[in-house]
């Protein structure tokens, strides 16, 4: 298992600031847009673009259908070298590997709890063990399908809550 920094596997490129965007950039790649990506049921491969949310500290892989949209100060654009990095398995690693979070943990101890933002410097020193590519797409898959699994989840939850107060209400109204 080959340890090494992302600087060595990937390209980081830094959205633009919103104070520069011009009228004419209205395609813009929103927080939704992000959650759509990691949830992305339509995707069957490993991506080789990933979007860092460098507000919320999260990874998801960069949808076709968001390609062309322009990124703000919030994302980082990074594009993979596929043949060293699954981009499912980042996503695991950054999101919820030990690895990756104690060292963010370790850049974030001390700063309040509003300057916790990562930055390209901090991101691209990080430190990540690459196991076989074949472990890694079991690995990025598995977790791909846990997130799709807890996100169906959850709706089931909203849905089931949302006929209950509907069942109570309805009860209480007839009383």
């Amino acid at each position: 298992m080959k340890e090494t920094t992302l600087n060595d596997i990937m390209h980081f490129t830094l959205g633009k600031n919103p104070t520069r965007l011009k009228e004419s950039d209205v395609n813009l790649y929103t927080p939704k847009d992000f959650d759509q990506d990691l949830l992305d049921r339509d995707s069957k491969d490993s991506r080789e673009v990933c979007i860092i949310n460098l507000i919320r500290s999260k990874a998801a892989p960069m949808s076709d259908a968001n390609r062309e949209k322009i990124l703000t100060s919030n994302f980082l654009r990074c594009e993979l070298d596929a043949s060293l990095i699954d981009g499912w398995y980042f996503c695991y690693q950054f999101n919820d590997g030990n690895a990756l979070s104690q060292q963010i943990a370790m850049v974030n101890q001390g700063t309040t709890l509003s300057v916790k933002k990562l930055n390209l410097k901090t991101i691209g020193d990080l430190k990540i063990k690459l196991p076989e590519m074949e472990k890694q797409r079991w690995i990025g898959n598995i977790y791909r399908q846990f997130l799709l699994q807890a996100d169906l989840l959850q709706k089931q939850v909203e849905s089931m809550k949302q006929l209950t107060i509907t069942v109570l209400r309805k009860i209480d109204e007839d009383n």
